[in-house]
């Protein structure tokens, strides 16, 4: 990324200075790569040996190594899905980082490796018990009879403040002196919560779908144990949305012209995995739709994601009007079930107008390369792909607008 950056900076300085004309073009290129150079050399560590002769940059000459490998992998596909894509216009071909983990191969059969060892072992806990407790529901039975036939020697044992839901009734319903009615939630305030708050403060990340939908998960199930005026579970909201907040201001989206792209190697695939990383993290946030109140998601999603990043990302790129379709697809199937989809009842039309804009700007653009002699077997796809997104948005009226524009026969 350092190296595609100063391409970029060199490439676009001789733009600005120069203008940007087929030769200009080609002159862009070899002070892209003249930069890009420049960056391997200083990045390139020099062999230093301890005290016992090992060379203590090894580690880091490995892991640059296993980064170049993963970064010629992403551009093979990506260079593999751009040919595709010249012939198919599929509204399921996959955004260049829209994967839900960018884990190396090792680091994820080790993950995998510590999941099953830890669930062997757990397995095995009740290995050694005699055949009455060898399972933790007949357990919990032996306690729930202590408690129903001798309440007493039940309570003066202090189970009441050692058990999970051992003593709970099978009706549900406490006896108003009951020390047991508040068990359950007073355990989860005081232990389960403060687990996850540490593995969301410290472990979860953001651009992890699977991570955030089991983060979701979980923080559901406390909420459903915990009162709302629980400053416990306040905290952990707090920290929630500061951890998406960070998210959206780390990630960078370009809005590097087509030109630039062409004359600077990788430019346009670093561009497209950027913009997959970011399509990826507007979905992670709609996951807390049913949690944080619309508000925040609004202004996470939509203000600082979509309006401060995406949207002027594929702007820049509107001229390449197959790729500007494809991501605007993404966008949009992003948003689904909180502002978009056919399911969704509350009007966001205000919300999304810059988004229903900026599709209505790419069925101009298929307009003229029509009007331009572009047969309409080229861009019929691509009008339908539009129309389905107004659709998506509820704006029936200019989906139907469009595929009069487009001539597009089929009904919405």
């Amino acid at each position: 990324m350092v190296e595609v950056e100063a391409a970029v900076k060199a490439a676009m300085l001789v733009f600005s200075e120069r203008g940007s004309s087929a030769a200009m073009i080609e002159v862009a290129a070899n002070a892209a790569q003249a930069a890009s150079a420049a960056i391997r050399g200083q990045v390139n560590l020099q062999v230093m040996l301890d005290e016992f002769g090992s060379d203590m940059n090894r580690q880091k000459h490995l892991d640059m190594e296993r980064r170049a490998e993963a970064r010629h992998r992403r551009k093979a596909q990506f260079d593999s899905t751009t040919l595709s894509s010249m012939e198919i216009v599929s509204s399921y071909q996959k955004i260049e980082g829209e994967s839900s983990t960018d884990e190396s191969d090792s680091e994820s059969t080790a993950y995998q490796s510590n999941r099953d060892m830890l669930l062997q072992t757990a397995d095995e806990i009740f290995s050694d018990a005699s055949e009455e407790y060898s399972q933790l529901s007949v357990v919990k039975e032996k306690f729930e009879k202590w408690k129903k036939d001798y309440s007493s020697s039940y309570h003066d044992a202090f189970m009441h403040s050692l058990l999970f839901n051992y003593g709970f009734p099978e009706d549900g319903s406490f006896a108003p002196d009951d020390a047991d009615a508040n068990l359950v939630p007073a355990l989860v305030e005081k232990v389960a919560l403060p687990v996850l708050h540490h593995e969301i403060s410290h472990c979860w990340d953001m651009l992890s779908a699977q991570e955030t939908k089991n983060a979701v998960s979980a923080t559901s199930l406390i909420i459903a144990y915990l009162p709302a005026s629980s400053e416990a579970l306040a905290e952990l909201l707090v920290t929630i949305r500061s951890c998406l907040s960070d998210a959206v201001t780390d990630i960078m989206v370009p809005t590097w012209s087509p030109v630039v792209m062409k004359a600077v190697p990788n430019a346009a695939q670093v561009a497209a995995y950027r913009f997959g990383m970011s399509v990826r993290l507007m979905r992670n946030i709609c996951l807390w739709k049913e949690i944080l109140a619309l508000p925040v998601l609004e202004k996470l999603a939509l203000d600082e994601l979509l309006y401060g990043k995406i949207l002027p990302h594929v702007r820049s790129i509107t001229s390449d009007v197959h790729d500007a379709v494809t991501r605007a697809e993404r966008i949009v199937g992003s948003l689904s079930g909180v502002w978009a989809g056919t399911n969704v009842s509350r009007d966001f039309s205000s919300k999304l107008q810059p988004l229903v804009d900026y599709v209505l700007l790419l069925g101009k653009t298929l307009e003229r390369r029509h009007a331009s002699g572009v047969t309409e077997n080229e861009t019929g796809g691509l009008a339908r792909q539009l129309k389905k997104m107004l659709v998506e948005l509820n704006d029936y009226d200019s989906a139907r607008d469009i595929a009069r524009r487009l001539h597009l026969k089929e009904a919405l």
